[in-house]
């Protein structure tokens, strides 16, 4: 490959006919030059839907491993230049693993990335053994990650998903540290791919609570339907006490909806400030976001974050308020129960 990279560097009028020349001196088949423009017609064994597929990252994460000392060649079937090649080559020179992941991971983010064409390439390079390393199951990444990311406002969908307890106050505090919303979208993703099972579900839920119906019915697999009925089995049977995730936190988020859409946050923090529960600098923080639902969604956060004495006293600040007495009651009378703490604890692992 290098070598007739170098030839035609060197060489004005570079041709075909001068390299039928040479293969016919050294004896080598000239019919070599007919895979060049000739497409692979084997029968690929996936139907044509899937093959027209985005490969995820997990579903060729096996294929480093088995490539060896043919990742420039398959670099060069993948569409890469000869120059970009060398470059990657010297960013990993001891690691042909290395090399490998960093070529299927920049080919894997390209408009042309289908399954269809690593395939071929493979096929072409004479490593169609290697295909059995690589898996089809069509991801929430692979399908509809491009649309996610491009077309959806996550606020309202991560309130819906930390009502029903599928991600922390953690994992919202790490996706929203994104500036850009495609970058916290991406985040979301990355979340749901790793976890799989009952969130997928959620998510479905929370898109169409979100009003991207369209989005929600298209996502609707028969793959994530059997995951999300795994999840769905009873968790393994504990007392309340035996869960490290306090019980006061799930009633608050369990909650969560609720109670960003009803609270005004003024009252609250006064309070909270008067009992040590929050700080002058707290108060500032919640009154620097621009609108009253996200002042509430900040107040959340920290709360969250804090302790169970936070948590009562937030519950006495609304039951100071005749407007939020109700609320307050349905709070501290949620129930929790192990599959709520089962669920939430699976965000923590």
């Amino acid at each position: 490959m290098n070598a007739l990279y170098d030839w035609k560097k060197s060489t004005q009028f570079a041709t075909f006919k001068q390299i039928h020349y040479s293969l016919k001196e050294e004896d080598i088949d000239i019919h070599k030059l007919c895979q060049i423009s000739r497409e692979n017609q084997k029968v690929l064994d996936q139907q044509r839907d899937v093959l027209l597929l985005r490969p995820s990252e997990s579903n060729i994460k096996q294929l480093p491993n088995h490539i060896g000392n043919q990742t420039y060649q398959l670099g060069i079937e993948l569409g890469f230049k000869v120059v970009d090649m060398q470059h990657i080559a010297m960013n990993h020179v001891t690691n042909l693993r290395g090399q490998t992941e960093e070529v299927l991971n920049i080919w894997r983010r390209r408009p042309e990335a289908t399954f269809e064409v690593l395939v071929k390439a493979l096929h072409r390079i004479e490593l169609s053994s290697v295909l059995s390393y690589m898996t089809y199951e069509v991801e929430l990444e692979g399908k509809f990650k491009e649309r996610i990311i491009q077309d959806i406002n996550i606020s309202q969908t991560l309130d819906h998903m930390m009502s029903q307890l599928v991600i922390s106050s953690d994992d919202r505090r790490r996706i929203e540290q994104h500036a850009g919303q495609d970058d916290q979208n991406e985040a979301l993703l990355e979340v749901i791919n790793k976890r799989g099972g009952h969130i997928y579900t959620v998510f479905v839920d929370a898109l169409r609570t979100s009003g991207y119906t369209d989005l929600a019915d298209e996502f609707k697999c028969d793959s994530q339907e059997e995951s999300s009925c795994e999840a769905l089995e009873q968790p393994p049977s504990k007392g309340l006490s035996e869960w490290t995730v306090p019980v006061y936190r799930v009633r608050l988020q369990k909650n969560y909806s609720n109670i960003i859409d009803c609270i005004n946050h003024e009252k609250i923090v006064d309070h909270l400030i008067s009992r040590d529960i929050l700080t002058i600098a707290d108060s500032q923080m919640i009154n620097a976001c621009p609108a009253q639902i996200q002042k509430n969604r900040k107040l959340m956060d920290i709360l969250l974050h804090g302790s169970e004495k936070g948590y009562n006293e937030f519950l006495n600040s609304l039951q100071e308020d005749s407007v939020h007495t109700e609320l307050a009651d349905e709070i501290e009378n949620t129930p929790v129960s192990s599959r709520d703490l089962s669920t939430m604890q699976g965000c923590y692992k």
